[in-house]
């Protein structure tokens, strides 16, 4: 159960970091553009205010007055409208004046006027249109307080004040995610700070788990054959042969665990069955066999051992199906069973038990050779028998200190947290 807290705190807080950045950057974005708005508003108010003079007035009364009409010619030209519209009350256009963009321009105005001239309040709407930002407005005409007319027009936004809108958009946005990016920073070391305790406390927590993963196995295996030898053995064969086939993390702590506590079961299993040293009657083998269903009623009580109850729910299953207690086979048998059903019954076979003598090893492996296909796995099997003389040598004469060490070192590498604090 490798943990890196150090990593995975890392990674959750740049996540954090990132989404942190995106909402509250949107936020930003646009709030700036509410406050952008109101700026362009304001700005487009005025132009308006300073096109539409007393002349527009006068020019709706007097739609035939030359120098009136010029001198607003002469205003639009200067002015940063696009297009301008002088309308009367009824909405009758009394002039209108247009520069180089009205071509692209017009669909938008006409596309937007209904809407603007519905009210007799001033009225705006920004269009962005080939990456420059147009203002189309609209506003009535009052001559001392009665109606007389209105302005519509599109107003051209200039490239600086578009240029400084862009950077103050951008500058908020990367002062937010820099600030975000800071205090997670700082957040960091305070959360390692306050998670050593929580983190000493998981590190006990697992080696307890652990001592009680082997307190227990041992437990049993010492009931079943006067040694706990057995236990550690078919487990560190079973780590070897899963290595070799390249099961993952989680698979080879569901092999441990399993391996460690596949007879758990025979806790109750009364000894005149347990220990008897002829072969079982059909009455007592129907017995034995329950050992596998109280082994998972065991376990299931407890979380951490949960992921061991393939092993000590199937471990007598067999590959063409014979077995107990489900009759499972082939791919049906998840593979860590597979795996422990071979390096069970070959520790069985080359040790000394209450009912029998060990075997050879050369007697030993015959024998599982008669179980490829019915009893056992082939292609597992195979790769088991290339590794059987190296695990026999390694060992099957090792005392339990030694086998406690190597296998307390395969634990530390499947088991161990990586807190590095």
């Amino acid at each position: 159960m490798h943990k890196n807290i150090k990593k995975k705190l890392i990674i959750r807080l740049g996540f954090v970091w990132i989404g942190l950045s995106l909402i509250l950057g949107t936020a930003v974005y646009f709030l700036e553009h509410k406050k952008i708005d109101f700026y362009i508003k304001n700005l487009a108010h005025e132009e308006v205010n300073k096109f539409v003079t007393t002349d527009a007035l006068h020019l709706i009364d007097n739609p035939g007055n030359e120098k009136i009409l010029n001198d607003i010619k002469k205003y639009f030209e200067r002015s940063n409208f696009t297009i301008a519209k002088i309308q009367g009350k009824n909405k009758e256009q009394i002039i209108k004046l247009t520069k180089t963009e009205v071509y692209s321009l017009e669909n938008i105005l006409n596309k937007h006027k209904h809407d603007l001239l519905t009210s007799n309040d001033f009225q705006h709407d920004s269009i962005h249109s080939s990456g420059k930002m147009y203002v189309h407005v609209s506003a009535p005409l009052n001559n001392n307080g009665s109606l007389t007319g209105y302005f519509e027009g599109i107003f051209k936004v200039e490239s600086g004040i578009m240029s400084d809108i862009n950077s103050r958009i951008l500058f908020s946005q990367i002062m937010v995610i820099t600030i975000i990016l800071i205090v997670t920073v700082v957040f960091y070391p305070i959360v390692i700070y306050l998670n050593k305790n929580l983190v000493k406390f998981s590190i006990d927590l697992s080696h307890a788990n652990i001592g009680m993963l082997e307190v227990l196995g041992n437990a049993i295996a010492k009931r079943d054959s006067d040694t706990n030898i057995h236990n550690y053995r078919v487990t560190l064969y079973s780590i070897k042969l899963g290595e070799s086939i390249g099961l993952n993390n989680d698979e080879m702590r569901e092999l441990i665990k399993g391996a460690f506590l596949h007879d758990v079961g025979k806790i109750a299993i009364s000894d005149t069955i347990l220990l008897k040293s002829g072969k079982l009657t059909d009455p007592e083998f129907e017995i034995m066999k329950t050992h596998v269903t109280h082994g998972e009623e065991i376990i299931n009580d407890y979380e951490w051992l949960k992921d061991a109850v393939n092993i000590v729910r199937y471990h007598h299953e067999k590959f063409n199906g014979s077995g107990y207690m489900q009759g499972l086979k082939e791919d049906d048998i998840p593979v860590t069973v597979r795996i422990f059903s071979i390096s069970d019954v070959f520790d069985a076979l080359t040790s000394k038990r209450p009912y029998k003598e060990s075997l050879s090893l050369e007697k030993s492996l015959n024998i599982l050779s008669d179980g490829r296909g019915t009893h056992f796995d082939p292609e597992l099997l195979d790769c088991f028998m290339k590794i059987a003389q190296d695990l026999y040598s390694s060992f099957h004469d090792s005392g339990e200190k030694f086998l406690k060490k190597t296998l307390q070192d395969h634990l530390l590498t499947y088991f161990s947290y990586e807190f590095s604090l």
